[in-house]
């Protein structure tokens, strides 16, 4: 059999790491299983990673990361691109995702530094890609030309978020199309 390398090995590294996770939670995640479900040796994960938090961290956010760049989409319509982003982002977060995003938001509790490290992976990256869909919206006049308060593109994942911490159930299609037809697109479109 030959060693798994490169994004094959990442690839193995994230799915294990997610299982392992979602089924025991970061305290009770260990290198050894994950490596074993990975198809690996614990030194491999050692050489890049020095602990459990780090790797889970890591692999959630590069997730995170590859969602956003594959799930931003450019369909011509703000409210296309808005509803359909948003249930990629419910689909996510309704899979092995959604229970590490849990365990993050506990773990976070005890450790700023897990929210800060998230935040500065994925948050900024995804922000920016909400401004440069704002601009098109802009562009083709669905939205009046003026400075976006940020906290309105946040509130369709804050909903998700905060429905799946408090009840592990996300967002369903018709909830993500009333968030978006109803709040935001309303708030945007105000003059």
């Amino acid at each position: 059999m030959s060693r798994k390398r490169g994004e094959v090995l990442l690839d193995a590294v994230n799915a294990a790491t997610l299982q392992e996770v979602a089924e025991r939670g970061i305290r009770g995640a260990s290198m050894d299983r994950i490596a074993n479900r990975a198809g690996t040796g614990k030194a491999v994960l050692y050489r890049r990673w020095p602990n459990v938090r780090s790797l889970v961290i890591d692999v959630f956010a590069s997730t995170l990361e590859e969602l956003s760049v594959m799930d931003m989409p450019d369909t011509g319509s703000l409210r296309e691109d808005l509803c359909e982003h948003f249930r990629g982002f419910t689909d996510q977060m309704n899979g092995a995702l959604g229970l590490v995003l849990r365990e993050l938001i506990s773990e976070a509790v005890h450790d700023n530094n897990v929210f800060l490290d998230v935040q500065g992976r994925f948050g900024i990256k995804m922000h920016s890609q909400a401004v440069e869909m704002l601009q098109r919206a802009m562009a083709r006049g669905e939205i009046p030309v003026r400075p976006i308060d940020p906290y309105v593109m946040q509130i369709p994942a804050a909903f998700v978020i905060h429905r799946m911490t408090m009840s592990g159930q996300g967002l369903t299609y018709v909830d993500v199309e009333h968030i978006v037809d109803d709040i935001v697109l309303p708030l945007l479109t105000r003059q």
